[in-house]
């Protein structure tokens, strides 16, 4: 029986809804397209050249995942009214799971955003028991397992993939943790600490293990580093205050570093995130130049994107990326309250 009443205004709209044995059918609605096609496509570089990196599109908040709802669920927001979106405030850093589930470190909204891409959904962790997040500023995936760096407690925090809490370590041994990636090869973290310009190494129980380098501008030595990556065998840090990126070994023996201060292409200004695609291109967010730079392994520069602005496609104080195993380039746009997502699209640089 299709009904609607006409003495309460909030159901006057549900005049297609029908009850069937006791639940709502008819108000369902179907998940939208995630990403709707740009058009024309926006593409780095710019015709007549081969586009070399495309976007996709962008995540500000749970209304832009365009999740499915049962007709149980429409009715509900017809008698109660809409549940305001979860937004983001300023993403830093973010990770990606194997199994399409993205992690969003947001300092600036003291929380942890975990969203499953696959099923629509996005929760908001500001905490565990009585404890809260103060500036969660860095994230990395570990199997099931995620791992946040808070910058204000001065410790890591171990969620599941449900965000349930599990664990924190590195209090009294960490000043300012920042970036964080895990070695495979070495089963260890690798926590870049800020405030002592250093990386602390931890095995997965949470026990110090080991420190590299110190403040300083030669080889090895840094400035206020910021991010890290980790490819096979090798370190990639955003040494951010000596305007570098270092390649280490896993030991954290120096191996080159590449970027000085400038403002021609090649130079670095403010770098950020770093992470490398499936070709060993590196990727380099600059805050300052409000862009990224690719790099092959030697340093040399081969192509930037984007710009200042609020637009698709440009940056405000753009921080952390991470790039998936189907060479999509997750940023995050802390000045714009969002996420970005382009794609490299395999072909040679």
């Amino acid at each position: 029986m299709c009904w609607a009443s006409s003495n309460n205004p909030r159901l006057v709209t549900l005049v297609a809804g029908c009850v069937v044995a006791g639940c709502l059918v008819g108000c369902a609605t179907t998940r939208g397209v995630l990403f709707e096609p740009i058009d024309p496509p926006k593409v780095w570089p710019a015709p007549p050249d081969t586009p070399r990196i495309k976007l996709i599109g962008a995540l500000s908040s749970s209304e832009d995942l365009k999740a499915s709802k049962s007709g149980m669920e429409s009715f509900k927001t017809v008698l109660r009214g809409p549940r305001p979106p979860i937004k983001f405030s300023a993403p830093q850093a973010l990770a990606v799971h194997a199994d399409n589930t993205i992690a969003v470190a947001d300092g600036a909204g003291a929380a942890v955003h975990i969203i499953d891409l696959n099923e629509r959904t996005h929760a908001r962790v500001i905490g565990w028991d009585d404890q809260q997040f103060a500036v969660p500023i860095g994230a990395v995936w570990v199997g099931d397992r995620l791992f946040v760096t808070d910058a204000q407690r001065h410790e890591v925090i171990e969620l599941d993939v449900d965000g349930r809490f599990r664990g924190r370590f590195g209090s009294g041994v960490l000043v300012r943790p920042v970036g964080i990636a895990f070695s495979k090869v070495r089963e260890k973290l690798y926590v870049v600490d800020g405030g002592s310009h250093c990386l602390k190494v931890f095995d997965l129980a949470g026990n110090v293990v080991r420190t590299i380098g110190r403040q300083g501008i030669n080889p090895g030595e840094f400035n206020f580093p910021s991010h890290i990556c980790c490819s096979e065998d090798r370190l990639i840090v955003a040494d951010s205050g000596n305007f570098r990126v270092q390649w280490l070994n896993l030991d954290g023996e120096f191996i080159r570093a590449f970027g000085r201060k400038g403002d021609g292409a090649g130079d670095l200004s403010l770098p950020k995130g770093v992470a490398l695609d499936s070709e060993g291109h590196l990727y380099v967010v600059d805050a300052h130049f409000e862009n990224v730079q690719i790099f092959n392994s030697d340093g040399q520069v081969l192509m930037a994107f984007g710009e200042e602005g609020r637009d698709l496609g440009q940056f405000w104080l753009p921080a952390g990326l991470a790039i998936d195993g189907q060479d999509r380039i997750w940023i995050a746009d802390p000045g714009n309250g969002r996420i970005q997502m382009f794609e490299y699209m395999r072909t040679a640089l």
